[in-house]
């Protein structure tokens, strides 16, 4: 059973600052729950506005929180539609993505509860989740030693890493999150581009498993 789950990987592709990815976690979390003896999963990092340097201002806020307003109408996600940031704050996903790449890298497994707490941060707290602080403080939360977290989310190395990560996905096939991919050997398939509910997904992923017994 160990070897065939092995050969089975169901491998979601995200963006912690991707309000379609915060609405699709209760899924994720279904999706995971249903399959984990079944198939391996894996967290690709995608980088939705990695760099960015966008100004925030209040059209780019008008803007954003149209979206959040429509994620939130479609999956009923909570969401804090207040999202007063800084003159200093621009939309840059980079920073959040590299922070769980060191989560998964100090504690394996743990980068899906960052990944959750991460956008809960974001979109609920409306913290700023482009900020070290922030980010160190929400892998505490997990166990993670602030002083080890930053150390490796500081790296030049770790940088080079999330940005590698960012083009294998767009390799993949990847411009739009989620996206969840299913790979058996060196074959990999889109299952899912952009948000589906439960009862839409899984029989995808039903035919996927079958498929590749």
């Amino acid at each position: 059973m160990e070897h065939i789950r092995d050969s089975r990987v169901l491998i979601y592709v995200a963006d912690p600052m991707c309000s379609w990815c915060w609405g699709f976690s209760p899924v994720l979390k279904d999706i995971r729950r249903r399959y984990e003896k079944q198939a391996t999963f894996q967290l690709m990092l995608g980088g939705l506005r990695p760099g960015n340097t966008e100004r925030f201002d209040e059209s780019r806020r008008a803007y954003i929180l149209q979206h959040w307003q429509a994620v939130h109408k479609r999956t009923a996600q909570p969401f804090n539609f207040d999202f007063q940031m800084a003159s200093t704050f621009t939309y840059d996903t980079e920073p959040a993505s590299r922070a769980t790449l060191v989560a998964k890298q100090l504690m394996p497994g743990k980068e899906w509860e960052y990944l959750a707490h991460v956008q809960e941060a974001f979109y609920v707290r409306n913290a700023d989740v482009t900020r070290v602080e922030v980010l160190e403080e929400l892998a505490m939360t997990l166990g993670i030693d602030a002083l080890e977290f930053r150390q490796a989310f500081q790296k030049s190395q770790t940088r080079q890493r999330v940005w590698e990560e960012f083009d294998q996905s767009r390799q993949l096939g990847v411009n739009g999150y989620p996206t969840l991919l299913g790979r058996s050997g060196q074959s990999v398939s889109p299952l899912m581009h952009g948000y589906q509910d439960s009862e839409t997904l899984v029989p995808t992923i039903e035919k996927f498993l079958q498929e590749v017994l």
